[in-house]
């Protein structure tokens, strides 16, 4: 981890608006609830599965296509089956924005002590706590977005999998080694959310981030004076390796949200008790009215570099 140095907001970006206030941070804890009722989302588990199908059903709901990417990963001598989930709302649009949290859940506590950093987190921010926002969002934004904006969604599997870098970010990496070329040139911009749910949030600026999409966090910090929010730091940075970063090389400008200041990091306490409704209602507000924003013409990262 380490700091950054920070250019100046672009001077030429409009003023934001508050263009929505639908988002419900208690329909998102239910969301956030649910999954981890299922257990630990280890990738070809039971638990796994069924949180697969309830992303399909809820995305089902208001997305225009919901699809799965489907692929084998080499393990050693054998193969393990993973699956990202892709949503559209106006898949044919000129102009796109992404959005994406992964699934997955870490097969092994090894922030614990003792026989328990065996076992699997229940990833109750880590994990869930993406997962909920976007499904909330994908209610909150249905029949809100005019013909040429459009929303892509993507939940991705095999995150938090491996012991080493090498071994994490599986389907975010097989989605920009196979991103489609006509995708990638409308998607304006992206946010990655993960471990945003919990009690205590602050979000920094992430330098990776901020290397390819850095008026992404100034348009938030816009909107959270505009709310009346405080769960992003304008001062301080991070330096993250998450999913945003094989997008970001195969082209795309990810932004990462992440709060890692979180104790039950990679352990068996990261439960929905350590989260809250009212740090999912920030971020989902933020969110909502970032892409309510593009969706209107107020914002795109175009504009700004």
């Amino acid at each position: 981890m380490g700091l950054a140095a920070h250019g100046d907001p672009s001077a030429a970006e409009p003023a934001l608006r508050v263009l929505g206030l639908r988002f419900s941070g208690v329909r998102a804890m239910k969301l956030l609830r649910r999954q981890v009722a299922m257990g630990p989302r280890v990738p070809a588990s039971v638990p796994h599965a069924h949180t697969r199908q309830l992303i399909e059903h809820e995305l089902g709901k208001y997305a225009d296509s919901v699809e799965e990417q489907s692929f084998l990963y080499q393990e050693g001598a054998s193969q393990l089956p993973m699956t990202n989930i892709i949503a559209y709302m106006h898949p044919d649009a000129p102009r796109l924005a992404l959005v994406a949290a992964h699934y997955d859940t870490r097969p092994f506590a090894d922030q614990d002590t003792g026989a328990s950093r065996e076992l699997p987190i229940p990833g109750a921010n880590d994990g869930a706590s993406g997962v909920a926002v976007l499904l909330e969002l994908a209610r909150v934004l249905s029949g809100e977005l005019p013909d040429d904006a459009g929303v892509v969604f993507i939940f991705f599997d095999g995150e938090d999998y491996g012991h080493s870098l090498s071994t994490m970010f599986i389907g975010s990496r097989y989605f920009a080694q196979h991103l489609d070329a006509s995708l990638k040139a409308r998607v304006d911009f992206g946010v990655l959310l993960d471990m945003i749910g919990d009690r205590d949030l602050r979000i920094l600026r992430e330098t990776h981030s901020e290397a390819v999409a850095h008026p992404v966090f100034e348009a938030l910090l816009e909107l959270q004076g505009a709310l009346g929010l405080d769960v992003l730091s304008g001062s301080g940075s991070i330096t993250i390796f998450d999913d945003h970063l094989p997008l970001n090389a195969a082209g795309l400008r990810v932004y990462d949200l992440i709060d890692f200041t979180y104790e039950p990091w990679h352990t068996q306490e990261d439960t929905p008790g350590k989260c809250s409704s009212e740090s999912l209602h920030a971020v989902g507000l933020l969110m909502e009215n970032l892409l309510l924003n593009f969706a209107a013409g107020n914002f795109s990262l175009r504009m700004t570099q």
